[in-house]
C-alpha cells in the first residue's frame, strides 16, 4: 500500500509523538494504554463469545475457553493495573522496535550502512537517556515509560531522517534503482 519511505515517515512521526507524550505526560500515557488494553479485552471477549455461539461442537468450547481466558486476564489487570499497562507498553515497544529495524534495513540502499546506523540509534538513545537522568532528577519516577519514551523518540527521529533520505538516482519512488551491468549478447544467424 505504501512504499518503504512513506512507512518510515509514518512510523517515525508516531514514534516521536509517542516518545514526547511518554516523556512529558507519563501518567496520561499510562492511563491511555490501560484504557486501550480494556477496549481490546472487551472486544476480544465479545468476538470469542460470538464465535462460541455460532461455532459447532468442539470449536464452540475452544472459543468459550478463550473468552474465559480473556476474562481472567481482565480480572487480573484490575488487581495489577499498572503492571498490565506497562506490560502492554513494553509489548508495543518491542513490536515497534522490530518494525523500525526492519524498515531501516529495507530503506537503506547500502545494506552495510545498517551496521553503522543501528548502533548509532542505540548510542543516541542511551546518550539522551543519560542526559535526561542527569538534568531532570524526577525522571526515574516512571522508569519504564521514560526509557521506552526516550528510545521511541530517538528511533522515530532516525526513521523520519531515513524517510526523507533520497539516494542519487531515486526519483522519490521509494524503490532501489536497478543496478546497471555490462551485458553483451551475441546473435548468430546460423549462416556462415
Amino acid at each position: 500500500m505504501f512504499d518503504k519511505k512513506t512507512t518510515c515517515l509514518i512510523r517515525g512521526f508516531v514514534g516521536v509523538i509517542f516518545g514526547i507524550l511518554a516523556l512529558l505526560l507519563p501518567e496520561l500515557t499510562l492511563g491511555t494504554f490501560y484504557g486501550f488494553f480494556w477496549v481490546l479485552i472487551i472486544l476480544g471477549i465479545a468476538v470469542f463469545v460470538f464465535l462460541a455461539i455460532t461455532g459447532r461442537g468442539d470449536d464452540s468450547i475452544l472459543w468459550f475457553g478463550l473468552s474465559a481466558a480473556l476474562l481472567v486476564t481482565g480480572v487480573l489487570s484490575i488487581i495489577f493495573a499498572s503492571f498490565v499497562a506497562i506490560l502492554l507498553i513494553l509489548l508495543i515497544a518491542i513490536v515497534a522496535a522490530y518494525n523500525g529495524f526492519t524498515d531501516i534495513t529495507l530503506a537503506l540502499t547500502h545494506p552495510k550502512t545498517k551496521y553503522i546506523l543501528i548502533p548509532a540509534m542505540i548510542l543516541a538513545g542511551l546518550a539522551l537517556l543519560g542526559a535526561l537522568f542527569y538534568y531532570f532528577p524526577g525522571f526515574e519516577k516512571n522508569l519504564v515509560l521514560s526509557i521506552v519514551g526516550t528510545f521511541a523518540l530517538v528511533f522515530g527521529l532516525f526513521a523520519i531522517m531515513l524517510g526523507f533520505y533520497n539516494p542519487e538516482g531515486d526519483e522519490g519512488s521509494g524503490e532501489v534503482p536497478p543496478q546497471k551491468t555490462a551485458y553483451i549478447r551475441h546473435k548468430s544467424d546460423g549462416k556462415k
